[in-house]
């Protein structure tokens, strides 16, 4: 009798084996998690990134908007013309604006803005013939997307900036600032545009290759998932933290990622977006100093008080945020004078009592106009507090001893010196000697007495060198 023979034990197929399925769910999950947690991390910093570049663009747009004159705007807009003296003063400042800050495309103005459309006021193309210029009054058709940012600045007379969208010439985002007249009424909008189809592209090529990565994690073993894992997440996590102190106004620290994927991709963006920002905000602040300069008719005074603010400083214990703010402050400190009248600014003889008051609020001015720019914010005490005396009778505040911001403190003791050595309207120069004994007899009145001994300390021909004096009768 003939054995029975049993039929061959069937093979499972592979995607049926239970071993397979676990490994291939914890694969799976590891590879899932990295995903998930990569796009997160990726969506957290395309918001940091862009809210960085809408804020440079937000500053760009506001300190381009104190610079153009209201009233001369308005006569732009009524005569119409782009050959007027008043069209090319204003076409020139928007274009130093567009050149300082290294703006691809045009800074313009614009006016009638109603519903979906404006008109175009001035435009900073660049162009030698009337053929060139975009004509005044050109309508304009507003996207959709920053129709609505438009109706709140003029709403709210406050800046703005819109997300980025696509229009038929490209992908932007756009900041604008109202340009506002005498009596504070809105009578036109600065717009800044920036194009951001290669951001985006960047943008869209990390996403590809964070998948491919993550795809590739999933032919991996878990423990080397988790590893990919953490190298993904720490550059990151440091990229966020350079986002995050950017936003807050530090521009010092380098923002660097070493590693050779997507994610350093990015990081490499951004550290360049950084250095762009940096040397945007140097150019704004230079923009604002040659302003203030020419208002004054002195160039290169300014400067002048940055250096000698920072060489009494060597003397004091500052850290490195004060003497930042010091630095700032002093290029800065009388920038709330632009809303003075230049009538009053250069009067010859003694001012009134109502001249005075007009004066004495120019700090509280400079305050109010860079509180509302986070890259000048560290300029706040100087401009605020320059004008307050030691035994507390100065201005605007009565602010007394050490109540007075230190970087205000060495501030005064600079500036009082390079005013009695220099040329005013209403008085001709003091010698060096005598302003150092002025120093020393104000000492614990309008000047903190430490700040007078390290200014003492210092030799006479190293304040004449500081002070740009030049003559030996100055140091005598």
């Amino acid at each position: 009798m003939l054995a029975r023979e049993h039929p061959p034990r069937a093979r499972l197929p592979l995607w049926r084996r239970l071993g397979w399925r676990l490994s291939a769910s914890i694969l799976l999950l590891t590879a899932l998690g990295i995903l998930v947690s990569g796009l997160l991390q990726y969506r957290a910093q395309e918001q940091w990134v862009r809210q960085s570049l809408g804020s440079l663009l937000l500053n760009i747009a506001r300190t381009g908007a104190l610079l153009v004159d209201a009233e001369r705007h308005q006569q732009v807009v009524r005569e119409a013309r782009t050959d007027s003296a008043q069209y090319a003063e204003l076409w020139g400042q928007l274009r130093r604006i567009q050149e300082a800050n290294q703006l691809a495309d045009a800074v313009y103005t614009l006016s009638d803005i109603e519903g979906d459309t404006a008109k175009f006021a001035v435009v900073s193309k660049v162009g030698r013939d009337d053929k060139d210029f975009v004509p005044v009054g050109l309508r304009y058709t507003l996207a959709r997307e920053i129709q609505p940012i438009l109706r709140q600045v003029l709403a709210t007379g406050q800046p703005a900036y819109t997300g980025i969208y696509r229009s038929s010439s490209g992908t932007w985002i756009t900041a604008f600032a109202p340009i506002r007249d005498a009596s504070l009424r809105t009578v036109a909008v600065l717009d800044v545009d920036y194009r951001a189809d290669v951001y985006v592209a960047q943008l869209q090529a990390v996403k590809r290759r964070l998948y491919l990565h993550s795809a590739v994690a999933a032919l991996l073993a878990l423990g080397a998932g988790i590893l990919i894992a953490r190298q993904i997440t720490r550059p990151v996590g440091e990229l966020a933290a350079g986002a995050r102190r950017v936003v807050e106004g530090d521009l010092s620290a380098p923002v660097r990622v070493s590693a050779r994927d997507e994610i350093g991709l990015l990081g490499n963006v951004f550290h360049l977006m950084v250095d762009r920002l940096r040397v945007s905000h140097r150019s704004m602040v230079d923009v604002l100093v040659r302003a203030l300069e020419s208002r004054e008719g002195e160039s290169g005074s300014l400067g002048r008080l940055a250096r000698t603010s920072a060489a009494l400083a060597d003397g004091l214990e500052l850290n490195a945020a004060q003497r930042e703010g010091l630095e700032l402050g002093a290029l800065l400190h009388d920038i709330g004078e632009i809303r003075t009248p230049e009538a009053i600014l250069r009067k010859p003889g003694p001012l009134t009592a109502e001249e005075r008051s007009v004066v004495q609020t120019h700090p509280a001015a400079g305050v109010e106009i860079l509180e509302t720019v986070p890259l000048l914010t560290p300029a706040l005490d100087v401009v605020g507090g320059h004008h307050e005396r030691y035994d507390g009778s100065g201005y605007p505040q009565g602010l007394e001893g050490e109540d007075i911001p230190v970087v205000a403190r060495i501030f005064a003791v600079v500036d009082a010196l390079d005013a009695m050595t220099h040329d005013r309207p209403y008085r001709a120069a003091r010698p060096l000697a005598d302003a150092l004994a002025v120093l020393k007899e104000q000492a614990g009145v309008q000047f903190d007495p430490r700040v007078v001994e390290v200014a003492l300390a210092m030799p006479a021909s190293r304040w004449a060198e500081l002070l740009d004096l030049g003559g030996e009768h100055h140091a005598e």
